[in-house]
């Protein structure tokens, strides 16, 4: 593995993006809390999540097209400044309507992080690093969805939720000085020549394939996780610290097969790893929808189905988010924006669109939701897309 895939370059990089995700997962816990707190119902409550997931979607254009007009590290600098103060902001909000509106906000710059850490990675390392390097910086960056919820849930004990961004907060200001220390300045083998417009990428259907198939799974995903803290409070009548536990389960799920992720990719290929990984989360959503329709999902077998999702996501996420931004470096910043977000509008779409259904006795929605978005995602990469002759 070439420098970049040192632990030096990696962990900053894994730094932003968990930070990021800080601001998603150390907050879930505190949903509940902050829906009693400041009188609102299920669905506002769940409103500053996918608010959260939209402005992290919107803003995937906006730093798409400000990696290569000025350079991964400035991009870093400024998003981290206004993830800072949009943290702020909302642990001294008032009230849920300048909550949203600072959750947006908190959304968008937090958006930077996921372009500039995949685009460093595809541009520097060769295709079967990269597969690696994707699911090294997904297992450090999984050690946030353990480990966040945990926390949250501790801090509930002793304090309200306005803590949590806080937190935020003072987490994006001590990361900066690592991250910018190790961000080039210009994209590693950026040509400017290229044409690298939208049309240019999203003309080109092998990554717009993948993009979705990869947009879909993930979408799944974030559905379970932002539907999780209320389903097992309403559904499953369980205590807030259920959720943590459920976090942990999925995370170890996930880096356990992680760390396989290349070799799997290297040994039958990157097709037979994202069918294989489609084809698996299939059957578990499938099971769980079948098993809903009779009872009412005990905790153990639940967290069983977390742990085999979250282990068929390892298989497929790194090749799949690999394959797709195997492109010029010229088209990475972008590619990589609309693939985020297309995945985040998939979750955003995914949590509020069960909202309505989870505070009820039965899982079938959110199974049912996750299972129609796994069969959206298996069917478009088969057949499985072609490379285009000389890239």
């Amino acid at each position: 593995m070439r420098s970049v895939g040192s632990v030096r370059t990696l962990l900053p990089l894994a730094l932003l993006t968990g930070t990021s995700m800080l601001a998603m997962d150390l907050y879930l816990p505190a949903v509940p809390t902050l829906q009693s707190a400041l009188g609102v119902g299920v669905t506002q409550a769940q409103a500053t999540i996918a608010l959260y997931l939209a402005g992290l979607a919107a803003s995937q254009l906006l730093w798409g097209e400000l990696l290569n007009r000025i350079g991964p590290r400035r991009c870093v600098w400024w998003s981290v400044i206004l993830l800072a103060l949009a943290s702020v902001g909302c642990a001294l909000a008032p009230n849920i309507g300048l909550l949203l509106a600072l959750r947006l906000l908190q959304g968008v710059a937090a958006g930077a992080a996921t372009v500039v850490a995949a685009s460093v990675i595809r541009a520097t390392l060769d295709d079967a690093d990269a597969v690696r390097g994707m699911a090294a910086i997904a297992s450090i960056e999984a050690i946030v969805p353990a480990a966040a919820p945990v926390l949250g849930t501790l801090l509930l004990l002793v304090t309200d939720w306005r803590v949590t961004f806080w937190i935020v907060a003072v987490a994006g200001v001590a990361v900066l000085p690592f991250v910018v220390r190790v961000a080039p300045a210009r994209l590693p083998g950026l040509d400017l020549a290229v044409p690298a417009r939208y049309r240019n990428i999203l003309g080109n259907r092998r990554f717009t394939r993948l993009a979705l198939s990869h947009a879909l799974a993930l979408g799944a995903l974030f559905t379970f996780v932002g539907s999780a803290p209320q389903l097992l409070q309403h559904t499953l009548a369980l205590p807030s610290g259920a959720f943590a536990a459920l976090q942990v389960v999925g995370v170890l799920g996930f880096m356990v097969t992680a760390t396989q992720s290349g070799r799997i990719s290297q040994r039958i290929g990157p097709a037979r790893a994202v069918h294989a990984g489609a084809a698996a989360q299939i059957v578990l959503c499938a099971a769980l929808l079948a098993g809903g329709a009779w009872i009412t999902p005990p905790f153990a077998a639940l967290a069983l189905f977390w742990f085999l999702f979250c282990a068929a996501l390892a298989v497929r996420g790194p090749a799949a988010f690999s394959e797709a931004l195997r492109l010029p470096p010229a088209q990475m910043g972008r590619a990589s924006a609309m693939l985020v977000l297309l995945l985040l509008i998939a979750g955003a779409l995914g949590i509020q669109g069960v909202a309505p259904f989870i505070a009820g006795d039965s899982i079938m929605p959110l199974a049912g939701a996750m299972l129609a978005m796994c069969l959206a995602s298996l069917a478009t990469v088969v057949p499985y897309p072609r490379l285009r002759a000389g890239m």
